[in-house]
């Protein structure tokens, strides 16, 4: 443990005194010891105890003034602190699969069966946070060696029948970790694939997988899986090189819109990319991943704009077009359009999402009825016209309310 100094080591020394008075021993486990021995900054907090979970939960919330946030089925806890941050609390335990794909049954059972449960050797350390035995590794499996050589490697032959979700993780670690498949691992992965065994996951797993990756990184996620087979894995055609070119420019496409793109967002962007690409109906697409409102509207949609870009993108008309013809757009949708465009289509994409996007008029129905009309139809027109003075001429209120009267004017005559 002596690379934690300082406060996070105060920190850690703490929940393992906590945990020793409530009668159990902790230990920090898995990818929190990972990215410790990587020297990556401010890891996560992810507790295995052995011993009472909830009274150590219940400390732990209430030395740091917080609350248990959730109990699952699978034997964890949640602890948020009174700052926001969340400490994962959990019983050591195995897990048993009923069939390939399903969900785990637990049980409890000590430290060396818990990391035995794990996916791959580097995630199967643990550190001791008792206070007598503070900060010795635990590590069968040789993961801080793997670690060192830049190998992701499986504790054993059956780690991908039993949860094949892995497959995705692997990809995951690679990308963040910048490790490589081990020989036999490697050789695992594909039998797996080949054998259909993604096809047994439900869509949610995959679908909350595939935004951990694509959060990551945009440009590599699609590569990083289509590398591994796992696309056609899925049942789903792989990408032709198109595709991943312009998935390759989501990020570029981001920082050009001036977008901090998130998980959820990155994916339906690429997926709309993908599926326009490669002739998947989008339907079929959020169906088989089971994707959520947003990110099925944003995928269909970055799909449309893909496969037919509005005709102002394209001219020179005035702003109040390009407007109106793109005020619907998504944040995934415009990283999508954006990517799969030309230089004059970006410059005027960029001009809309920047600088034009969100305006609104400064009338509204409530004036239209003050000036002496009712509702109806034609409002929607003259605030519409409203809305172009202030984009087009720089109109203020008043004018903009001319327009708009003038709109109505011309409608009734």
């Amino acid at each position: 443990m002596e690379l934690l100094v300082g406060p996070e080591r105060q920190w850690l020394a703490r929940l393992g005194e906590i945990a020793a008075a409530a009668g159990a021993r902790a230990w920090l486990v898995g990818g929190p010891v990972r990215d410790v021995l990587l020297g990556l900054p401010r890891p996560d907090t992810d507790l295995a105890i052995e011993g009472p979970v909830g009274e150590v939960a219940e400390a732990v919330a209430c030395e740091l003034g917080g609350r248990v946030r959730k109990t699952t089925q699978f034997m964890t806890t949640t602890v948020v602190t009174a700052d926001g941050d969340e400490i994962d609390i959990a019983h050591t335990r195995v897990e048993r699969y009923e069939s390939p794909g399903a969900l785990p049954t637990v049980a409890a059972a000590a430290l060396p069966d818990d990391l035995a449960r794990r996916d791959f050797t580097v995630n199967a350390m643990a550190f001791a946070l008792h206070p007598d035995v503070f900060g010795e590794l635990l590590d069968p499996y040789g993961g801080r060696e793997d670690l060192s050589e830049g190998v992701l490697r499986v504790l054993h032959a059956a780690s991908f029948e039993d949860d094949p979700t892995r497959m995705l993780r692997a990809a995951r670690f690679m990308l963040r970790l910048d490790l490589r498949l081990e020989e036999s691992t490697a050789d695992l992965l594909a039998r797996a694939v080949g054998e259909g065994r993604l096809a047994s996951v439900s869509g949610a797993r995959i679908r909350n997988e595939l935004r951990r990756i694509f959060a990551l990184s945009p440009a590599g996620a699609l590569t990083a899986i289509q590398n591994l087979g796992l696309i056609e894995g899925m049942g789903l055609p792989p990408a032709d090189e198109p595709v991943m070119t312009r998935c390759g420019r989501i990020e570029q496409a981001a920082q050009s819109l001036g977008l901090a793109i998130d998980g959820p967002t990155a994916l339906a962007a690429c997926l709309g990319l993908y599926a326009q690409g490669v002739g998947v109906g989008p339907d079929d697409l959020a169906e088989r991943l089971m994707l959520d409102g947003a990110e099925q509207d944003g995928m269909a949609q970055a799909c449309a704009l893909v496969h037919s870009p509005p005709d102002q993108l394209l001219g020179g008309g005035p702003d109040s077009e390009l407007f109106f013809a793109l005020e619907s757009v998504r944040a995934a949708g415009a990283l999508a359009c954006w990517a799969a465009s030309g230089d004059a289509e970006r410059s005027r994409l960029e001009h809309y999402w920047r600088a034009l996007r969100g305006t609104r008029a400064e009338i509204t129905g409530a004036d239209l009825i003050e000036a002496g009309h009712e509702p109806g139809p034609e409002f929607s027109a003259a605030l519409r016209a409203a809305a172009s003075a202030k984009i087009d001429h720089g109109a203020d209120r008043d004018a903009q309310l001319r327009a708009a009267l003038s709109t109505i004017g011309e409608t009734e005559g």
